[in-house]
């Protein structure tokens, strides 16, 4: 049965170039640069043989101890759950995440593991200048990794992006991709395609001023609502492709899905070139 929204709206957000939301309110809703050669990391798509490094983001906590005018104390929490490893004195950078319509996501500076208790590891970050770590940003590190499949959805995870329906239910959680395998990667995206496509047909019948017409990409000439509507999951695996290519606007946040791709699809889709 078909939901009973009783409010719905999609508008562009001025931070972010035609971002858009899909709101929707129902009775079953509560929502310098600077590079480590070290830190290069290719990533095959397919089970690795052996362990490996992989580079991870993890979102710092509220815990930071400024040490001096140029180093601080950053704490990021590792799930025991996670077979993943950070060692003592391993090396990280430490980014801005785009926030509440800041696109900041420059580099604050880089430093060294120097404590772990339990779950939780201790960065010294030198900060490169007055900015100063804050709860969310993202300390990028390389870390040995056991087996696992590399799918699309690995890419996603590694740089701590969680991807919603439109009710805000996760199509997965972060454990789940460390044992993943092809059948169940595509379930998962085959029920990414299928929200895609229930916000748009819901967003057309009942917003159809908002159907504009798309102006380049993979779907130039057809309208937004329709495109999503012709989705298949080949577009889907573009559009993640893509997010993983160029993370610095989707990293350490939790997006719906519907609403990334209708960005992506009003912004001319852009392509990861392949070799």
């Amino acid at each position: 049965m078909a939901p009973d929204f009783t409010f719905l709206t999609i508008f562009p957000v001025r931070s972010h170039t035609n971002l858009f939301q899909f709101t929707f309110w129902s009775k079953k809703m509560k929502r310098i640069a600077t590079t480590f050669a070290f830190f290069v990391c290719s990533l095959n798509g397919f089970s690795q043989k052996d362990s490996t490094e992989v580079m991870f983001a993890y979102k710092i906590t509220d815990y930071t101890v400024k040490l001096n005018d140029s180093a601080t104390v950053v704490q990021v929490n590792l799930p025991d759950a996670w077979p993943v490893s950070i060692q003592d004195k391993q090396m990280a950078i430490l980014k801005h995440r785009y926030d509440n319509g800041s696109l900041d996501t420059s580099i604050v500076g880089w430093g060294r593991c120097n404590l772990i208790k339990g779950d939780y590891y201790y960065f010294t970050i030198h900060k490169y200048g007055l900015q100063e770590p804050k709860q969310g940003d993202l300390l990028y590190t390389k870390c040995k990794v056991a087996p696992y499949y590399n799918s699309i959805l690995f890419g996603i995870m590694r740089h701590a992006i969680d991807l919603t329906d439109v009710y805000e239910n996760q199509f997965y959680h972060s454990m789940d991709i460390f044992s993943l395998n092809a059948q169940q990667e595509k379930a998962i995206l085959d029920s990414m395609v299928a929200d895609i496509r229930f916000t748009s047909n819901a967003m057309k019948k009942q917003m159809p001023d908002q159907n504009q017409v798309i102006s380049g990409g993979l779907f130039n000439g057809k309208k937004l609502f329709d495109a999503m509507e012709m989705t298949t999951k080949k577009e889907l695996e573009e559009f993640l492709s893509y997010m993983v290519a160029r993370p610095e606007n989707y990293a350490g946040n939790t997006w719906k899905i519907s609403e990334t791709y209708a960005t992506w699809l009003v912004n001319k889709s852009p392509q990861v070139i392949k070799n």
